[in-house]
């Protein structure tokens, strides 16, 4: 028979910010140290409203984490 093990909670908010304040500093350096600024680029098929909402938040996620996009 298994034990039992009892569930671990995390913040997902708590995460989620820690690892974008992660990808902030990675963005950061990779442009001061090596020069190189990063994009974030996306090819849309179609004309789905959801595609274009996603998109619209994942760029605007990137342009705050420092992407050209």
């Amino acid at each position: 028979m298994t034990a039992m093990r009892a569930a671990t909670v995390i913040d997902g908010k708590q995460v989620a910010a820690s690892v974008i304040e992660a990808v902030k500093g990675a963005t950061s350096a990779l442009e001061r140290d090596a020069g190189v600024k990063a994009g974030l680029a996306v090819v849309i098929v179609g004309d789905d409203p959801a595609s274009h909402s996603y998109v619209t938040s994942k760029s605007r996620m990137a342009r705050e984490c420092g992407f050209k996009s």
